[in-house]
Parts: C-alpha cells; structure tokens; sequence
C-alpha cells in the first residue's frame, strides 16, 4: 500500500513538472500584451506576435525572429549597433495560458490574450 501511494505521489510530481517547464510551439505562438513600463525592455500594452514560422512582430523590438528552448523564449532583433537579443522565461499555473516574463523582480510579463 505504502509503495502504491509514494509511486503515485512521485509520478503526480513528475507531471506537474513536465506540465510547467515544456511547451510546444502551438502552445506558445499568439499575441501576447505587456504589462510592464518599459524602462529596458518593451512598454507597457506592448503587443508582441509570436507566429508558427518562428518569426514574431513587436512594437518594441519590430520584426524578427525567436527560438524556444524548453521554458525559454529568446527574441532575436536588430537595433542601431547590430544585433541583440532578449531572453524570456515561460510560465504558466494550472489552466491559466502561458506568460512570457521579462522582469521577475518587478512581475513584468507578456500575458496570451489569444
């Protein structure tokens, strides 16, 4: 009995894992609104547009390309002095869609309106 229970609780763990840290590409590609002031990084009801081909549209970094790796999203742009990129943690709580966060000490993040 006690096997069955300590399995169980194991293999509910390892779900909840899997369930916050991978994401597919059609879990992720919307339209995303900011809701953060735009100090270094986007403004605040910046919409950012993830589509399936790996590219995304922003009003703050313009249109470029992105790469998804596990529970990260990192967007590749072009500004004055060449190329950069800004990386983004993925997360979502039980039934709730995916944020992309950018500022973690300030609770800056992109929140999927579709």
């Amino acid at each position: 009995m006690n096997k069955k229970i300590l399995l169980s609780i194991v293999f509910l763990i390892g779900l909840i894992y899997v369930y916050d840290n991978f994401f597919t590409k059609s879990m992720i590609t919307g339209t995303y609104v900011s809701n953060g002031i735009g100090i270094d990084g986007p403004n605040k009801n910046d919409t950012l547009i993830l589509l399936e081909n790996n590219t995304y549209e922003s009003q703050s970094w313009g249109k470029g390309e992105y790469t998804l790796k596990g529970n990260t999203i990192t967007i590749h742009y072009d500004y004055e002095f060449g190329k950069a990129s800004y990386q983004m943690s993925i997360e979502r709580n039980f039934y709730i869609k995916p944020k992309l966060v950018f500022d973690f000490d300030q609770d800056y993040y992109f929140e999927k309106i579709k």
